[in-house]
C-alpha cells in the first residue's frame, strides 16, 4: 500500500500512461524526470512502479507484443529496425530475441506493400535513380539490402511488362 503523499505522483503516471501503453524504462525515466525538482526520492518512484506492475499497468513482454504489431501495421519497419527501437524503450535483448523467435514477420510482405505505395512516385524516373530511391526508402525503414533488392526487381518486372 502506498502512503497519502506518493498519490499526486501516481495519478501523473496514471495519466501518462493513459494514451499508450509503455515499457518500465519510459515509465521509470518519466518518474526521475518528474521527481527532480521535487520532494520524493528514487525509492518513491521505484515504489509506484511496483505498484504499477502489481495492476498490470507495465508489462514489458504484453508492450512488446503492442510495440511490435501496432509498427507493423501503422508505419512499417523491418524487423532490424524494430529491434532498434525496442533497445532504446528499454526492453531487454532477451525478450526481444523471444518475441520474434516466437512471432515470425512476413517482412517480404510488409516491405513489398510499403515499396507498393511508394512506387508510383519513382516509375518516371531511369532505372538506376529509381532503384537507388527505392533501396535507400527500405533500407532507412529496416529492412536487409538481399530483401529490398529483390522486391525492387519484382517492381520493376511488372512495369517493364
Amino acid at each position: 500500500m502506498l502512503n497519502e503523499d506518493l498519490i499526486p505522483l501516481l495519478n501523473r503516471v496514471y495519466f501518462f500512461l493513459k494514451f499508450r501503453p509503455r515499457s518500465e524504462k519510459e515509465v521509470r525515466d518519466y518518474l526521475y524526470k518528474k521527481i527532480a525538482k521535487t520532494h520524493w526520492s528514487r525509492d518513491d518512484a521505484d515504489k509506484i512502479i511496483e505498484k504499477l506492475r502489481e495492476e498490470s499497468l507495465i508489462d514489458d513482454p504484453k508492450f512488446v507484443d503492442w510495440f511490435v504489431r501496432m509498427r507493423t501495421s501503422l508505419k512499417p519497419k523491418g524487423e532490424r529496425m524494430l529491434v532498434r527501437e525496442l533497445k532504446l524503450k528499454g526492453i531487454k535483448d532477451e525478450l526481444i530475441e523471444g518475441y520474434f523467435s516466437a512471432n515470425k514477420i512476413d517482412e517480404e510482405k510488409l516491405a513489398a506493400e510499403l515499396l507498393g505505395k511508394r512506387w508510383p512516385r519513382f516509375k518516371s524516373l531511369d532505372s538506376k535513380k529509381r532503384f537507388e530511391k527505392a533501396a535507400r526508402y527500405l533500407l532507412s525503414r529496416g529492412f536487409g539490402y538481399e530483401m529490398t533488392k529483390k522486391i525492387i526487381n519484382k517492381l520493376e518486372i511488372q512495369l517493364t511488362s
